[in-house]
């Protein structure tokens, strides 16, 4: 497993898929804090040019970082069926299972250096841009606090995102297949579990512990003028996002033994 793991960051690593994704979805984000810089500047009245304005958006938006690992794991794996790299690895001896835990850890490695240098990014960017008071916390390092432990709370349902997507190709081997399966899972199915929680207890009881659930109704709990919270910064929170992060690894890495167990690789 280890060659093949080492294999494995040798062709990431030379190939340009990572990079340009990367460059990518930074770009994105430092083109948010140029725009709300050049509405500061030259429209006035505009109030939303500050460095805690920008935080909270992506604060707000921590399922991101589900759709970032996502990304990863599609681009990686995209051409490997077609081209025949699984195929070839496991005519070499690979244990199917081992492949599988392998490829897991090292696109979740990759996921994460990748958020990192796109957050580093941001952050700089922000603070460069943007205006800010360093005197009041509230506005200069309480938001930089809440950004930061939050993308930390969200590695582990980081990292199930990318187990679950390695485990719907070891099923599919297609990636609309892929895309549509990672939507249900991750998207329609705890929405339906919390619409059906407005009549039904049990759903609501799990919901309540579906990450893309409760990033959306637990984090903005207090962001106001005088106060900034969310669900990471008290230590039950933190661990709610710890376990619920463990479990989908979990379960969707049983999901994934169990398609390269059944599934053939053509």
């Amino acid at each position: 497993m280890a060659n093949y793991m080492k294999s494995e960051c040798y062709r990431i690593l030379h190939e340009r898929t990572i990079y340009l994704l990367t460059l990518a979805m930074a770009s994105l984000l430092v083109l948010m804090n140029v725009v709300l810089y050049l509405f500061s500047a030259y429209a006035p009245g505009f109030y939303y040019g500050t460095l805690r304005f920008s935080f909270i958006m992506l604060i707000s938006d921590m399922e991101i970082f589900y759709i970032g690992a996502f990304l990863v794991v599609m681009l990686l794996s995209s051409d490997e069926y077609k081209n025949g790299v699984l195929k070839n690895a496991v005519a070499g001896g690979i244990n199917r299972v081992h492949m599988f835990i392998g490829k897991c850890i090292v696109y979740g490695i990759t996921a994460m250096v990748s958020a990192a240098l796109i957050l580093a990014v941001f952050i700089f960017t922000a603070y460069v841009l943007l205006e800010t008071d360093f005197s009041v916390p509230l506005e200069s390092t309480l938001p930089l606090k809440v950004l930061l432990l939050g993308a930390a709370a969200n590695v582990p349902f980081s990292l199930a995102s990318v187990v679950l997507t390695m485990s719907l190709y070891n099923i599919f081997q297609k990636d609309a297949q892929v895309g549509i399966g990672w939507a249900v899972i991750m998207y329609l199915i705890p929405t339906a579990f919390r619409l059906l929680g407005f009549q039904i207890p049990i759903c609501a009881r799990i919901a309540a512990w579906i990450p893309w659930n409760f990033v959306k109704t637990e984090v903005s709990a207090a962001f106001s003028i005088i106060q900034m919270d969310a669900l990471w910064m008290h230590p039950e929170g933190f661990l709610k996002e710890m376990i619920a992060g463990a479990v989908g690894i979990v379960l969707f890495g049983a999901l994934g033994i169990w398609g390269f167990r059944k599934k053939d690789i053509a």
